[in-house]
Formats: structure tokens, C-alpha cells, sequence
């Protein structure tokens, strides 16, 4: 593995940096601070709502040179200023004809509105989001008369196998309008089509002149495979699927066993051998 030209190091929250108490554990901390010593760029690329990442880059420091991809990369933001550099949104239209297709299908769905998650009944899954974002969810009777402007994605919400299902089926009448992505087994999101965590990582690239051969990503889950097979290096966590794990170059430890500070020693041990040399 090209270890040693690794420049910007990209993670997923949920279940990759994030441990099972939804916490950065202080080994990935310490990680990562090493790895900002080190000069190497660190991004948070997530499915979570943009509100849900605040504390996380605020407990990494990034706000000293650092960036956040929220909503799946409907929202890229250069952390030390709080520049948006990115966004693309799903417009009342398109939330219209998902919230439709939810109805029809006989799942439920949510989205974000003013830093809320709303929904038309209370669910299991969305009280889930509730517990990992710490976002209040706000009760509605219609979705589409309360979706009066763009947002920046959509969920379906359903039994994991049920997911899998409307995945391949609406992946192919509905694939070609919307990047379609499971992220947790329970949430089908739906963004723009000009939307994934692998073209937000080109927007980060661009404007810093990182080549994409010399990032890092690491994931676990579906909403993460654009980024895991562009990047140089694609780690999955050893939590991940295994067709997560086939896609990418190498795999890691788990979550709970701070999978991530395992790659980024490995890239600056790596580093520091060849600085040496």
C-alpha cells in the first residue's frame, strides 16, 4: 500500500470512527492528533445531518485546518472558517415524488428541517437517528406540505431487508434522478444524483491540490463504497459487510477496537521509514 504518500486522511462517524457508546475513543483521538502534527489534512465524511458533526470536528480541532462532508456530500465545509465549498440539494419536486414512492412502498420516511428530524409518525428508526445526532424529531401530518424548500436528503425507513429490497428495486426506476444508498441497514438515503462522499472528497482535493491517489478513506458501510474504491487507499473496518470489505484495498480492526488509529499509525510509521530513508 502507498502508505507513505498519504496527504489527507477521510473517515466515516458511525461505526468507523465512532465506537458502539457513539463516542471517539481517546486512542483515535490521540490518532488523529498525530496525524494533524504530522500536516496531514483530516476530513469527516458522513451520512449524518451537518448539526450531528459539529461537536465531533469541534473535539478534533479542526477548526485548525480541517473539513466536514455532511449528508452524505450534500454539504462540504472547510471547517477552519466555516466556508460551505459544496451543496447540492434535493428541491420540493424531487422530496415530493420520494415521499409519494414512500407511500406507495408502505415505509415510513424523514428528513431534516431547521435542525430537526421530521417525520410523519413516531418510529424505532427515527427515535435510532434521534439518539445518535441528538436532533429532536418533529411529528408532521404531511411531509410534503411542510417540505416547502430544498433539503439535502431524504430517508426511507424500514427493516433491513426490506431496505435491500427497495434499494434494487428503486435503483432502477428512480437511480438515474437520485444517488440511492443504504447507510445503516435501516436507512435507504436518498440524495442528488451529483451527490456521494467520493465527490466531496474532489471538492477537498481541488481546492487544496491533493491528488486522489494520495488520500486515505475509511468506512464501513454502503453510503461509504464510492470513496473506499476511489481514493489510493480504501480501508474498511473489520465491522463492515463483507462486499464493503471485497471492494476495499485492505482491512482494518473494527470500531471497537479503534480501527482507525490502527491505519493512521500504519500510514505514519510508514511515513516516518521513508523520511528516514
Amino acid at each position: 500500500m502507498p502508505y507513505a504518500n498519504v496527504r489527507m486522511i477521510v473517515m466515516d462517524l458511525d461505526d468507523t470512527l465512532l465506537n458502539d457508546a457513539v463516542q471517539i475513543s481517546p486512542a483515535n483521538q490521540a490518532a488523529i492528533a498525530r496525524a494533524r502534527a504530522a500536516g496531514l489534512t483530516i476530513v469527516l465524511a458522513s451520512g449524518r445531518p451537518f448539526p450531528a458533526m459539529i461537536g465531533y470536528a469541534g473535539l478534533l480541532h479542526l477548526a485548525q485546518g480541517g473539513y466536514v462532508i455532511s449528508y452524505n456530500g450534500a454539504y462540504v465545509t472547510d471547517w477552519s472558517n466555516r466556508e460551505t465549498l459544496f451543496e447540492t440539494c434535493l428541491s420540493k419536486l424531487e422530496c415530493d415524488l420520494l415521499v409519494d414512492t414512500a407511500h406507495a412502498q408502505g415505509v415510513l420516511m424523514q428528513t431534516y428541517i431547521e435542525g430537526a428530524i421530521v417525520t410523519e409518525q413516531m418510529n424505532p428508526y427515527s427515535q435510532l437517528e434521534a439518539t445518535l445526532t441528538g436532533m429532536p424529531i418533529e411529528l408532521v401530518a404531511d411531509l410534503k406540505s411542510v417540505i416547502q424548500t430544498k433539503v439535502p436528503k431524504v430517508l426511507m425507513l424500514a427493516e433491513p431487508d426490506k431496505i435491500k429490497t427497495l434499494q434494487a428495486e428503486l435503483s432502477k426506476t428512480l437511480g438515474g434522478r437520485f444517488m440511492i444508498s443504504i447507510s445503516k441497514p435501516v436507512f435507504l438515503e436518498f440524495t442528488n444524483s451529483a451527490v456521494d462522499k467520493s465527490r466531496g472528497i474532489d471538492v477537498i482535493c481541488a481546492k487544496l491540490g491533493i491528488d486522489k491517489a494520495d488520500v486515505m478513506a475509511i468506512g464501513d458501510s454502503y453510503n461509504d463504497l464510492t470513496m473506499l474504491r476511489d481514493c489510493g487507499v480504501g480501508v474498511a473496518m473489520g465491522n463492515a459487510p463483507d462486499d464493503i470489505k471485497a471492494i476495499a484495498n485492505v482491512v482494518t480492526t473494527d470500531c471497537a477496537d479503534d480501527g482507525v488509529a490502527a491505519m493512521i499509525d500504519r500510514v505514519l510509521a510508514s511515513q516516518s521509514t521513508a523520511h528516514q530513508s
